[in-house]
């Protein structure tokens, strides 16, 4: 488990036992409306199979749940993937699940937590990551974590009946 000084967040290995979670996030459709990836319902079975995937050790590719520290409530999940050893970097993701848990400065925690053992523990150099750029929300924890605006691609993924864009974003560690 990874835990910080404030104390609002507490990051963890994925584990099977987390399916009706996750299962119930990835059937949200509203969920998705700010990530960049497309919505598609997915089965009990396959959401198993993808969890059995992502909470199993992998080389290029560390998944956390985040949970609250007071209670332990998963809300969300938190990825490095594409890990680049040689040029040592990697992507992050994030989505919190639980929407009454957004807003409260979670997502922002959690992001620090991983860039912190992404720099520190695992010695990567950069972190960068994707965002719709009408996810003001987003950009501005991003923004408050220490990540930069680097590049846009412009209208390159089709939501909600347009094409939008999104902003390329940067986390550099000190040398």
């Amino acid at each position: 488990m990874i835990t910080d000084h404030v104390g609002l967040v507490a990051l963890r290995p994925l584990e099977p036992s987390d399916l009706e979670h996750t299962l119930k996030w990835h059937n949200d459709p509203k969920l998705y409306e700010n990530l960049g990836g497309t919505f598609r319902p997915v089965s009990r079975q396959t959401e198993a199979e993808w969890l059995q995937r992502v909470s199993a050790w992998s080389a290029d590719a560390v998944n956390f749940a985040i949970c609250v520290t007071e209670n332990g409530q998963h809300i969300g999940n938190i990825y490095l993937k594409n890990i680049d050893w040689v040029s040592r970097h990697a992507e992050l993701h994030i989505f919190l699940g639980e929407e009454t848990q957004r807003g409260k400065g979670y997502g922002a925690a959690a992001v620090r937590l991983l860039v912190g053992y992404a720099t520190g523990q695992l010695g990567l150099r950069r972190i960068h990551l994707q965002v719709l750029s009408d996810n003001i929300r987003a950009i501005r924890v991003y923004d408050k974590c220490g990540f930069v605006k680097e590049g846009l691609l412009k209208e390159h993924v089709f939501k909600q009946g347009a094409f939008k864009d999104v902003v390329l974003m940067a986390f550099s560690a000190p040398h």
